[in-house]
């Protein structure tokens, strides 16, 4: 069976880390986290679905989505092939969680949208991840969990506004 890796926030515990060192370290941390299986898996089993990380991938990109998105522009949002999300597309119809939908711009193109069903799954995942991040944090008292949620939302902002700038130049 191979070595679980442990994630550690800095490669060397000098003790003379500065703050973007620190930052560096966290995100690496929750970075890793997150992206991995057994943290996904428990979040699954804990909102009571089966759904795989690929599906839930999907059907959070529709979540996000105010109108129904075409199969390439999924692909696109996934960073996956477009055969990919059409095998998942079909599966996922299978189990009524999404429906195709005529596009009305282009009649020889579909919208994929979520099923009430696909909604309903989608959100016990999301408050499945909910109950994790409240239970991380359980012991900060109300002002902590305000800062940190102030100054971590700066943080996103600034890393959006950042990556739409790479993308528009």
């Amino acid at each position: 069976m191979p070595h679980a890796t442990t994630l550690s926030a800095s490669p060397r515990s000098s003790g003379i880390d500065g703050p973007v060192e620190q930052l560096e370290g966290a995100l690496r941390i929750v970075v890793g986290s997150l992206t991995q299986a057994r943290v996904h898996e428990r979040l699954l089993r804990d909102a009571g679905v089966r759904l795989d990380r690929a599906g839930s991938s999907l059907l959070y990109k529709l979540h996000a989505s105010a109108e129904p998105l075409r199969v390439t522009d999924l692909a696109e949002l996934l960073g996956v092939d477009t055969p990919t999300v059409t095998r998942k597309i079909q599966q996922l119809e299978r189990e009524q969680l999404v429906s195709r939908h005529a596009d009305p711009d282009d009649g020889r193109a579909t919208g994929i949208g979520l099923t009430r069903a696909g909604a309903r799954t989608l959100e016990k995942v999301l408050k499945a991840r909910r109950n994790w991040l409240e239970h991380l944090v359980a012991d900060w008292d109300d002002a902590e969990r305000a800062q940190f949620a102030a100054l971590f939302g700066r943080f996103s902002d600034a890393l959006r506004e950042d990556i739409e700038d790479v993308r528009d130049h």
